[in-house]
């Protein structure tokens, strides 16, 4: 089973053994690097005939996008996992058959994070990457389809996602997007790369990953000085699908492990562990109003959504003026 690195998949192997324990199944935990890169790894090992290197993986909606686009995916039926009952609206993703592609297995917020030795009162909105106090200061993630700037940049400056319908209107944000790079230190590929730069204050002022944010944070001995807010336009929600490779040899162990992470108390265990949102339904679990406040913030109901089919229909195009642009 493969789900990002870091602290990620180190508490994601904590989880395994009670699954062992009831199933009889052994689970071999891999750590994978982003969506797009992990996809294109098991694209690679399945049409060279080999084994993939996970049997379930663990991608985002943009990497589950490419993984059907490039048919590399085992499919099952709805029925075949009734935990599933238990799962929120939109957690669910199937193809034009109705079979089932990928299963969300939790969520997780976008938010503003600030290292609060540097910043005393941190903004509470994402127009703050534009302001020029925050010159040389800002970390970004640097791929257009994990960072969601495209979404914030819409949001913020033109009233919402309508612009991103037409390429000339992804130009427009686009060009708005670039006023913000003399603010970046960072263009950060992934977790591992970012937390020390915030953790040692490198970098003031961000986007980050709030459930990171918030176990970093908590750690024993003080842990490390960092904050992260929610943006009054919305947190950016993301969400990692439960997938399964084409030619796994263990489909029906794939489908027990995906159903038994649909259980509520599963799915508890992993919010109140990771900091993550829940993909099961509010009325399914027994945690306190506080503890789901502190993993879910104002809700993912008004969180920004990430537009997932842009970077699909659109994927070299949109790469292509992205580097010209933003991170040139």
């Amino acid at each position: 089973v493969g789900t990002y690195g870091g602290f990620f998949e180190e508490n994601f192997r904590k989880m395994y053994p009670a699954f062992t324990e009831e199933f009889g199944v052994e689970v071999e935990s891999v750590s994978q690097p982003t969506s797009e890169v992990w996809v294109t790894q098991l694209q690679q090992a399945i049409a060279a005939g080999g084994a993939p290197p996970a049997d379930v993986s663990m991608l985002s909606g943009v990497g589950l996008q490419r993984a059907i686009n490039g048919e590399i995916l085992a499919t099952y039926r709805t029925s075949d996992i009734p935990e599933s009952e238990n799962l929120a609206e939109g957690y669910i993703k199937t193809d034009d058959a109705d079979n089932v592609t990928g299963v969300g297995g939790l969520s997780w917020y976008i938010t503003l994070v600030s290292n609060t030795d540097r910043v005393k009162e941190s903004p509470d909105t994402w127009t703050a990457f534009w302001d020029p106090q925050w010159e040389n200061e800002l970390a970004l993630l640097r791929n257009a389809a994990n960072s969601f700037l495209l979404e914030i940049t819409a949001t913020c400056f033109f009233d919402g996602y309508e612009i991103l319908e037409t390429q000339d209107g992804i130009l427009e944000v686009m060009g708005k997007l670039q006023e913000v790079k003399p603010n970046v230190k960072l263009w950060f590929r992934d977790e591992a790369q970012a937390q020390p730069a915030y953790n040692e204050g490198e970098v003031s002022l961000g986007q980050f990953y709030h459930d990171i944010t918030l176990f970093a944070a908590s750690e024993a001995g003080g842990g490390a000085p960092l904050r992260s807010v929610f943006p009054t336009e919305g947190a950016i929600i993301d969400t990692g699908f439960w997938s399964i490779s084409k030619t796994t040899e263990e489909l029906g162990a794939c489908v027990a492990f995906i159903d038994y992470m649909c259980r509520p108390d599963v799915q508890q265990e992993l919010a109140l562990t990771l900091g993550t949102i829940p993909s099961t339904k509010r009325e399914t679990l027994t945690m306190s109003d506080e503890e789901y406040e502190a993993v879910a913030g104002p809700g993912p109901e008004v969180a920004l959504q990430p537009k997932y089919e842009m970077y699909d229909e659109l994927e070299d195009w949109i790469d292509q003026n992205w580097t010209e642009l933003i991170l040139s």
